[in-house]
């Protein structure tokens, strides 16, 4: 049993190798008393050596100026800033009518506030990520079951990898990245023609089921929802339709 000394955050920072040496020292005095927690650390030490393996080729190849810190700053702030326009112009909800259930509801009414920084963190993401040739995800849909471990233990939620195959979509694989309050996990599906959609999930400490969202910008569109405490807003660029049975389809895999 581990101690109420070392906490979960503590235990993945040694994982990673990013704890001071005294709560090392700490860590590893409770590791020798429990050998269970020490085999799961060790799981997680050789998820990352398998990483950084895989990804060791990356580190000699020059980085893209779209990458400079600089410039991602700036897309994300151009982001931000545009938003007041889609809370102006084009926010709004879609009630979908004959899909029933979640999507039969009473949609009046406008968005909440609260919705807008996680949509913008999303599509700040997808255009960021979607246009990469080499490397858009950091674990591929090969490792799907060590993809669907690794976020789930970073974002502190059981979490389920959709299958979106049936929608016509293929999942490339996905990335841990952080968003205002914590982490968040982009997952990446592409249809056959090679468009592609992100989906962005953040965990939620609401326990409530929300309504479907829909709001616009520029050429994306997003879907966002909570339910299960996780947040989830689905990009693309694609009509809205073709989004709304995407996300139909995301959202009963994680009921």
């Amino acid at each position: 049993m581990k101690s109420n000394l070392i906490s979960d955050t503590e235990l993945q920072a040694y994982a990673d190798g990013f704890l001071s040496d005294e709560r090392r020292q700490a860590v590893e005095a409770e590791l020798l008393c429990d050998p269970s927690l020490k085999s799961e650390v060790a799981i997680w030490q050789r998820q990352n050596e398998t990483l950084r393996a895989l990804y060791a080729p990356v580190l000699d190849e020059p980085l893209p100026t779209r990458l400079f810190p600089d410039n991602i700053n700036k897309q994300v702030l151009v982001a931000r800033q545009q938003w007041w326009r889609m809370a102006a112009v084009v926010v709004f909800l879609v009630a979908l009518g004959g899909l029933g259930g979640w999507f039969g509801r009473d949609f009046s009414g406008p968005a909440p506030t609260s919705a807008w920084p996680l949509v913008s963190e999303a599509m700040a993401a997808h255009t960021l990520y979607t246009s990469e040739i080499v490397h858009p995800v950091e674990v591929k849909a090969e490792q799907e079951q060590h993809l669907s471990a690794w976020l789930s233990k970073r974002l502190d939620r059981a979490l389920t990898i959709p299958d979106l195959q049936a929608e016509g979509l293929s999942l490339v694989g996905g990335r841990l990245l952080p968003a205002q309050g914590g982490p968040a996990a982009q997952l990446m599906y592409e249809e056959r023609g090679g468009k592609r959609v992100t989906l962005f999930i953040v965990p939620s400490d609401d326990m409530k089921e929300t309504s479907l969202r829909y709001l616009s910008q520029d050429n994306l569109e997003a879907l966002v929802w909570t339910d299960n405490a996780i947040s989830c807003a689905l990009v693309g660029d694609m009509p809205r339709a073709r989004l709304q049975e995407i996300a139909l389809s995301a959202y009963k895999q994680f009921e």
